[in-house]
């Protein structure tokens, strides 16, 4: 299966894969397609689900598609296409598995498509106010501590509740994925049962809240 995938809209999905790709060399994602766009989930290492969609287009004959792949071979192949202007094709990606599990941020656990409630909106900058202090509380206590202790002082800093009752980790994810930053974009809030969302006119964060949330990562800077 083969998209035609903009250069500029190539090259923003693979910054940020990029990004991850840092983080955890044996991350996963989970790419999903429709004739109009091509979609990927995945998890950084903060405890949350992202997602980042881009125009594409495909051919009339081709059926959309949910796999999941290793994120290098993704993030290789939108190389090729951000250097060559070639069309992304699938089948250069490496099919993997994810393993189902309650405890942990997977792909294999993907949010509610509908029943979200009505969005609380707010503007990204004045959101970013309180990311930075809670990081530079996170590098004030963390200093000298061992990573045990590192670990303990993350979880109850990013598990905080924060604007419109999302844990302060998913804006936290947010602004180290490139999607919230020091500027006048709007976001908006949603819940859906266990499920935050923030959504970005870069892409979106989830999280679950409640019983079986997953534990967190410290994320090197």
């Amino acid at each position: 299966m083969s998209m035609s995938l903009g250069v500029g809209d190539a090259r923003t999905l693979e910054a940020m894969l990029r990004r991850q790709l840092a983080w955890d060399a044996r991350a996963k994602v989970r790419v999903v397609t429709t004739p109009k766009a091509i979609g990927v989930y995945s998890t950084p290492p903060m405890g949350v689900l992202a997602f980042i969609a881009v125009p594409a287009s495909a051919s009339a004959d081709e059926l959309p598609m949910d796999d999941t792949f290793t994120l290098k071979s993704l993030v290789d192949e939108l190389h090729v296409v951000t250097q060559d202007g070639v069309p992304f094709d699938v089948w250069h990606l490496a099919t993997t598995s994810i393993p189902v599990t309650a405890q942990a941020m997977s792909v294999a656990h993907l949010p509610p498509a509908d029943g979200w409630q009505l969005p609380v909106q707010a503007i990204g900058g004045d959101l970013m106010v309180g990311v930075l202090a809670a990081t530079e509380e996170f590098t004030r206590r963390a200093e000298g501590q061992s990573q045990a202790r590192r670990q303990q002082i993350a979880d109850e800093i990013w598990d905080r509740t924060a604007w419109a009752g999302l844990p302060l980790r998913v804006l936290h994810g947010a602004y180290r994925l490139g999607f919230l930053g020091d500027d006048s974009s709007k976001v908006a809030a949603a819940t859906c049962g266990q499920w935050k969302r923030l959504s970005t006119v870069r892409g979106q964060v989830f999280a679950r809240v409640g019983h079986g949330i997953p534990s967190l990562t410290v994320v090197r800077e």
